[in-house]
């Protein structure tokens, strides 16, 4: 289910869908895609290496892990771009 709700950002961001549906935000919607995959990850993963019932096994866990560490990576820089957008707010400083 994760991966198709990724697949469908992916078509909205490719397709330029985000532009004419303005109802929602759409990359804080993305943030939050990307915190509940990593945490999904994280269960998966933690499972998988407790388990460790072959090597495939373990291997699987281990690379969970590090797609792990690339959600979390997309979520934050999601985020900073997001808060280095002027364009939302007021630009001028406060005085």
């Amino acid at each position: 289910m994760e991966t198709v709700i990724t697949v469908l950002f992916l078509l909205l961001y490719l397709l330029r869908l985000d532009a004419r549906m303005r109802c929602l935000f759409w990359p804080l919607a993305d943030i939050f895609n990307s915190m509940i995959a990593a945490l999904f990850l994280l269960v998966v993963s933690l499972f998988a290496i407790i388990i460790k019932t072959n090597k495939g096994t373990l291997a699987g866990g281990v690379l969970g892990l590090i797609l792990l560490v690339l959600c979390l990576a997309d979520a934050i820089l999601l985020f900073k771009t997001i808060s280095r957008d002027k364009s939302r707010g007021r630009s001028a400083p406060a005085k």
